[in-house]
This record gives structure tokens, C-alpha cells and sequence, in this order.
């Protein structure tokens, strides 16, 4: 099969299916904090019944989600930066604005919801409802300090998903070099294999070096031929399997949690592969709802748990929380349903308003920083000017 180029209709197939699966994974995370972040009763369940019911819940890992997030990302960035034939300073400044455009509006956003919702779960829900570390994220000040720190994205407590957005900004400020040590082929294994020790690297996990190989692997994905393997289909399909149930198989061995992270890195960066080197074309990624969650996918993200948060507070001071945790299936499809429809709705809004006006501003401001520069780069189409489309680097 020919290599894929940026402006085939392959490749806006494939864009369109990468956007899709960031909304399912999306989606993916917010049941999974339905599931994960509320301390529900564990009512006895006959053996078949309590493995079925293990299936289903750890079908939503959230953390594979979110390993899938930042390889889908060193993918995205790296077709972004691949028509690039030599990276100058003005190329580089171009990438941090659009990033910087891309990422902080609606995370300015988030932070005023995520206190909002701080406010409502510490008075209106008892202590103890809530697992550990989302427990102590409610408990922390609400400080010119701590806000200040959020708004430039280096203290996460207010809104747990912001920790990603952390990891996301670190490695943006080094994908540009990732890219070009990555795209050399003398130095490709060298450096996929220092990622690999730093990611292996026993550093507590919000230090962010466990996702390291994430976007390198992320980012080789558009640079490697589209030849496949015979049988790459079951490849992807077993990846699959290997993405939701991993952790459950490996529960019981207890290892550090950034064994099964690198697991899924390899695992994410086969069906990404897969999905962009095959050329197969999925109906239902390539469906227009699909497509629209995942181009809302980043609000939904952010604003998911202030959103379930604020919920569950609600319900609870209506029905009572040991009620609504003492059903926790029933609890957990409900809160998460009205969470996605609910936060859908907001995302769509912050989309119009915020989002892609913003992300706009920041591509008009790229393309000025490169203009001096635009002899030693491939010209500008079209298509790269003002777009509807946020997700499109």
C-alpha cells in the first residue's frame, strides 16, 4: 500500500477515525470514574454473576484510556510537524502557540468549574464517600496560591483529569526534539529505547516519566512504512482486549502501576498503527456522532467529574448518599449517563465559544511566526487556514 499523504482522502479517514477513538476513550473515562471514584457497597454475588460483573466494570479502564490519549497525541503532533523538512526556531515557536492555544483556554475554564463543584461536594457530601485520592482533592484550599498554579497547569488537585494536561504540556515542550530524534532513523531505537528506561524509571506515577514512551511511539507511528504484518487485524484485536482487561488479569500479581502502563503503551500504539496504516475504514468511528464526540472530547474530558461531582452532591441531598451507594450498578449507569449528557452539553457550548475560536487565533498567530520562514517549508493549503474542526492540528 502507498504511504499515506496529508491531504488524501485515507488520510481524512483516518483523522476523522483518530477522532473518534479519543471520543470513545473519552467516554471510557468517564464511566470509569463512575465506577472507580465513589465508595459503594459490595453486595455478595454468586461466582458467575461476580465475574461477568468484573468484566463489565473493568471494561472501562480509564487508565488505559488515558495511555491511549497520549499515544493518539505523539501521533497527532507528528503529523503535524512531519511536512516540516528541517525544524528552525520559527517552525518550533509556531508548535508551542498552537499548543499553547489548544490547551489552556478551556482548562482556565475547567479550574472555575472544578472549585464550584469543591464548594458544593465538601457541603452538601459526607467524608468517606469518596475514594482516596479524590477525597484529598476536595479537601484542598481553595488559595490565590493554588489557583495560580492551576491556571498554569502545574497543580492538579482542584480537577483530578488535569494531571494529564500536566504530562501533555511536558512533553510538548520536548516533542519538537522527540520528533527529530525519532524521524532520524540512526537514532530511532536509541531513543525509543531511552524512553522505554526512563518510563521504566521508579519515580512516584504523577511525575509523568511513565508516559514517555507513549509519545515517541505515538509520534513514530506517522514516519514508518504502511506495511503490516499478515495477520495485523487479530493483532489489533487482541491489543483491544489487552487495553480493557490487562489490569484485570494483573490485579492479582500487585505490580507497580507503570508495568501495566507500558503494557497498554505497546498495546495502544498497535491499534493506532494499525488503524492508520491498513487503511481500513470503521463505520462506526467514521459515523458523524461519533465524530462529534470526538471533537468534543477534550471538554468532556475536563469538565466530566465537576460535572458527576455536582450530580452526585445534587442526588445525594435529595435521596441520600448511602442510598445511592448502596445500589451501585443502578448508581453508576445513572450518573454516568446524566454526566455524559450533561457534560456533552456544556463541551459542545465551550466548543463553539471558546475552543475553537481560540484554537483559531492560535493557528492565525502559527502561520504568522512562520511566514519569514516559508521558503523552507511546503506551502501552506487552503485546508490550513480557518478551521471548524479543533482536532485537526
Amino acid at each position: 500500500m502507498s504511504s499515506v499523504t496529508e491531504n488524501s482522502g485515507t488520510e481524512r479517514n483516518y483523522l476523522h477515525q483518530l477522532t473518534s477513538l479519543r471520543g470513545v476513550a473519552c467516554l471510557v473515562v468517564l464511566f470509569g470514574h463512575a465506577i472507580q471514584v465513589f465508595r459503594y457497597s459490595q453486595p455478595t454475588r454468586p461466582p458467575g454473576l461476580a465475574v461477568v460483573h468484573d468484566l463489565v466494570t473493568y471494561a472501562f479502564n480509564a487508565e488505559a484510556a488515558v495511555v491511549l490519549f497520549f499515544v493518539l497525541s505523539g501521533c497527532v503532533l507528528s503529523l503535524s510537524l512531519r511536512k516540516y523538512t528541517h525544524m528552525t526556531g520559527r517552525i518550533v515557536g509556531s508548535f508551542y502557540v498552537k499548543r499553547l492555544f489548544r490547551i489552556y483556554p478551556l482548562l482556565w475554564f475547567s479550574i472555575a468549574l472544578a472549585i464550584a463543584s469543591m464548594v458544593i461536594a465538601r457541603g452538601w457530601v459526607a467524608d468517606g464517600v469518596f475514594v482516596g485520592w479524590l477525597s484529598r482533592n476536595l479537601q484542598t484550599p481553595v488559595s490565590i496560591r493554588n489557583t495560580l498554579a492551576s491556571v498554569s497547569g502545574l497543580f492538579t488537585r482542584y480537577n483530578g483529569p488535569m494531571w494529564s494536561l500536566r504530562v501533555e504540556l511536558m512533553y510538548s515542550v520536548v516533542f519538537p526534539l522527540l520528533f527529530v530524534l525519532v524521524r532520524a532513523p540512526r537514532l530511532r531505537v536509541l531513543t525509543l529505547a531511552a524512553l522505554a528506561a526512563i518510563a521504566l524509571l521508579p519515580l512516584p506515577h504523577e511525575t509523568g516519566t511513565v508516559f514517555a514512551l507513549c509519545f515517541g511511539l505515538g509520534a513514530l507511528i506517522p514516519l514508518l512504512p504502511t506495511t503490516l504484518p499478515r495477520h495485523h487485524g487479530l493483532y489489533a484485536l487482541l491489543a483491544v482486549a489487552v487495553l480493557l482487561y490487562d489490569r484485570y488479569a494483573l490485579a492479582p500479581l500487585n505490580l507497580p502501576e507503570r508495568i501495566p502502563d507500558m503494557i497498554e503503551t505497546a498495546a495502544a500504539f498497535v491499534v493506532i498503527r494499525d488503524l492508520y496504516a491498513s487503511g481500513r475504514q470503521y463505520r462506526f468511528l467514521l459515523s458523524k456522532p461519533v465524530i462529534a464526540v470526538g471533537e468534543l472530547s477534550y471538554g468532556i474530558y475536563l469538565l466530566h467529574l465537576p460535572v458527576m461531582l455536582i450530580v452526585f452532591s445534587l442526588a445525594g441531598r435529595m435521596m441520600g448518599a448511602p442510598t445511592l451507594l448502596s445500589h451501585p450498578s443502578l448508581t453508576q449507569f445513572g450518573l454516568g449517563m446524566v454526566t455524559v449528557v450533561l457534560t456533552t452539553t456544556l463541551a459542545a457550548l465551550t466548543y463553539t465559544v471558546l475552543e475553537l475560536p481560540l484554537h483559531n487565533m492560535g493557528r492565525r498567530l502559527g502561520r504568522a511566526i512562520l511566514s519569514p520562514a516559508a521558503a523552507s517549508i511546503r506551502p501552506i493549503t487552503a485546508g490550513e487556514g480557518t478551521d471548524t474542526h479543533v482536532s485537526r492540528v
